[in-house]
């Protein structure tokens, strides 16, 4: 089997485990569950930095993809995955930051005698934060698209 499209295959589960990781996330928040929003939430972020780190071994030992042999269709699919990829990451570290600044408040700690958390930095986190989700889900829808017309060209 070509060993790129191994590599993309296992990218695609990496992206379905930060998916699932996100999906968990966010329902924790919901739950109260600070804590495990913010493991969840750290480790999909820690997959991404992965998943560049082996995207750029990849790039030097298997090379890029043969574009000329993909559809116009493909090719429109791949750069909104890879727009919905940027959003993700720009949205995800939009988030982090603004909870960073969020530590030692009530938002957090959940202790009466902390301060709450400024409203702009809360609603930053939060349009950040689902920015990344919707970036995430449609980034992995995509790139079961892309990983199935790899697939057909390599037959």
């Amino acid at each position: 089997m070509d060993p790129k499209l191994v590599f993309w295959a296992a990218a695609l589960v990496n992206l379905g485990v930060i998916v699932v990781l996100v999906v968990v996330g966010v329902a924790s928040i919901r739950r109260g569950r600070v804590a495990l929003h913010r493991r969840c939430m750290k480790t999909s972020a820690w997959l991404v930095v992965a998943f560049i780190g082996a995207y750029g071994l990849k790039l030097a030992f298997l090379g890029r993809e043969q574009m000329s042999l993909w559809s116009p269709a493909a090719i429109s699919n791949l750069r909104f995955h890879e727009l919905c990829v940027l959003t993700m990451t720009v949205g995800g570290s939009v988030a982090l930051t603004r909870a960073r600044r969020m530590r030692g408040t009530r938002n957090v700690t959940r202790s009466p005698q902390d301060p709450h958390a400024p409203g702009s930095t809360v609603a930053w986190h939060r349009r950040a934060g689902w920015s990344a989700v919707v970036g995430a889900g449609l980034g992995f829808a995509t790139a079961i698209f892309i990983l199935i017309g790899m697939f057909e060209r390599a037959d």
